[in-house]
């Protein structure tokens, strides 16, 4: 992706690779794009959520922009998710190829929330325990 720019405050996106896979973190806000499958595949990598540098208190600065954020890679309007687990997160997701923009502190907290024994985890066992 060049010379891309940030969905949330228009800052350039630099490109890093993290064990093979290429993301794009924005220099301004620390937010982070992931090309289609690319946030599924990191979230099982150990030491992934180094990517993720920025400060969580100013990604909900960001996450509170909505209105016209649009995808670094196909300029079109990106849909707001919700992912609910141990963290709530509002992220951006591009209906067209797919990709994710997480806010500074996101990926950490999106990581985290597939980590064993959260919520599908917990639902699985609960279910588990009641079909015995």
């Amino acid at each position: 992706m060049e010379k891309a720019v940030c969905p949330k405050c228009s800052g350039l996106l630099e490109s890093i690779t993290y064990r093979g896979i290429e993301v794009n973190r924005c220099m301004q806000c620390d937010g982070i794009w992931f090309d289609a499958l690319a946030a599924d595949t990191l979230k099982t990598v150990r030491g992934s959520e180094s990517l993720d540098r920025g400060n969580p208190y100013i990604g909900r600065k960001y996450d509170r922009i909505t209105d016209g954020v649009k995808c670094p890679r196909c300029h079109v309007n990106l849909r707001r998710m919700l992912d609910i687990d141990r963290h709530s997160i509002w992220y951006e997701r591009c209906a067209q190829c797919g990709g994710i923009w997480f806010d500074a502190g996101e990926f950490s907290q999106f990581k985290q929330n597939f980590r064993e024994n959260h919520l599908l985890n917990r639902a699985r066992a609960a279910w588990h325990r009641q079909s015995k």
